[in-house]
């Protein structure tokens, strides 16, 4: 079942960069900024004219609206407000330098309003959005700590000529996102374990008089932090609807994760799957093995790691590469999709062909990886399989040099990415019923 993937809802916002001499950024910032329009000079002089001379203008890290100015209509009064990120030395010493300018627009000129201390000591992000069925325009601000504790996200909206925090709200991830499909946009946080709480999952609507409803569901006792989250889509129990899904894949201990699924319908959040004793398998696999739609259906798929075929459990001999399987959920159950490895190091995964199940196993030679054909009813006497004709080498190359002397020996340049060259070698020797074509090894190749 394929169905489109849910798009990030956010707002335009007009970004501009003032000139080195003004202020103080990093060096991304001060490379050939262009000139100021005469709007904007308008709005730097206004807040010098309020703030004072001695202040440094702050950018957002990450995300869409990289600029310290953003300008957009906060209101609704069709007239557009001018929000300003900077920090300056005249603040009280108890005060967060950090602060929050609004300019509103006065008889066709820009007027500082009161500044306010921002609630973090860097801007993470920001976005704009209007959030359930509440009609205002909403400014969500992410900070991060100097503590190095959760971020925090401040939801203001304009009213009076004067900005108004609606919220605020600790994340250890945050999104904006049309959770249901209704068409309003929901704000999801998730945060990690905090004694004596566990980790959760959040969900705030915004009604037509200004009220938030939060839904909350607690993720696993097990997991601490959260290192995922991944949205897609899963069908309902009576496969009649495909729902809106949030995959959370949270650390449990210091090297492993696990997942859980969770839907928001009706106005109810609800835990779709969590590991339990009663399942099998669980989902408990090392940290770095992401929950991916690995099959680009729409649908993401949660890795599990096993060993290959051909290797006996509770022996003494190497147990050879793990194979990873991707689960998808169906009533509360994990169903398998698909077998692949998984180099999370190297990050590749390969999809093994479906002819390959229980005929095909992996083992680690000079640094590659090498599949077999092999007979899953026999073993050699240390529990390793047998291995018979080889069929596929698959490697990972950083030096150029290297990588050319492999191609000159018949391998196969899948893809080159970031300093890394992926390669891989068609054995011919392989039995026709198990020998791949060029087209399936490429296609079977990811690189999340």
């Amino acid at each position: 079942m394929k169905a489109v993937l849910l798009r990030w809802t956010a707002a335009a916002l007009l970004t501009v960069q003032l000139p080195a001499c003004n202020f103080t950024a990093g060096v991304e910032t001060l490379l050939s900024p262009p000139r100021l329009t005469a709007e904007q000079e308008q709005i730097f002089q206004a807040l010098r004219d309020s703030a004072g001379s001695s202040i440094s203008l702050k950018y957002p890290k990450h995300g869409e609206h990289l600029s310290a100015f953003t300008v957009i209509d906060l209101d609704g009064d069709q007239l557009d407000e001018a929000i300003v990120f900077y920090t300056t030395s005249l603040s009280d010493e108890a005060e967060n330098p950090l602060r929050i300018g609004l300019l509103t627009q006065e008889n066709g000129a820009w007027k500082a309003g009161k500044s306010r201390p921002a609630a973090g000591a860097e801007i993470e992000w920001i976005d704009t959005a209007q959030l359930g069925s509440n009609p205002r325009t909403n400014l969500i601000v992410s900070y991060s700590r100097v503590d190095g504790g959760d971020n925090i996200a401040e939801v203001f909206h304009c009213e009076n000529g004067e900005l108004v925090r609606s919220t605020s709200l600790p994340y250890s991830s945050l999104s904006l996102r049309d959770l249901n499909g209704d068409g309003e946009t929901e704000l999801l946080t998730v945060t990690g374990a905090k004694a004596p709480n566990p980790a959760s999952v959040q969900v705030y609507t915004l009604n037509e008089t200004g009220r938030y409803t939060e839904r909350t569901v607690h993720l696993p006792d097990s997991m601490s932090d959260i290192v995922r989250v991944v949205f897609g889509e899963l069908p309902s129990a009576d496969g009649t609807q495909v729902l809106p899904a949030v995959y959370v894949d949270g650390a449990s201990g210091a090297t492993s994760v696990q997942t859980a699924v969770m839907t928001f319908s009706d106005g109810a959040l609800t835990t779709v799957y969590t590991d339990s004793p009663d399942h099998i398998p669980n989902t408990m696999r090392p940290s770095g093995c992401r929950t991916l739609d690995i099959d680009s259906d729409g649908e993401p798929e949660i890795p599990v790691q096993t060993m290959f075929y051909g290797y006996l459990a509770g022996t003494d001999g190497p147990q050879g590469p793990p194979m990873t399987n991707w689960y998808i959920c169906r009533n509360g159950l994990l169903m398998r999709e698909c077998a692949s490895y998984y180099a999370v190091s190297e990050g590749y995964v390969f999809l093994m062909p479906k002819r390959w199940e229980q005929q095909v196993t992996a083992v680690q030679e000079n640094e590659e990886t090498v599949f077999y054909e092999t007979d899953i009813d026999e073993q050699n006497e240390d529990g390793t399989p047998v291995l018979k004709a080889p069929l596929l080498r698959l490697c990972t190359v950083n030096d150029p040099v290297e990588a050319n002397g492999l191609q000159s020996d018949g391998y196969l340049l899948l893809r080159q990415q970031n300093g890394s060259f992926y390669l891989g070698k068609r054995e011919s020797g392989a039995p026709p019923k198990l020998a791949l074509t060029e087209s399936e090894l490429v296609t079977a190749m990811r690189y999340p």
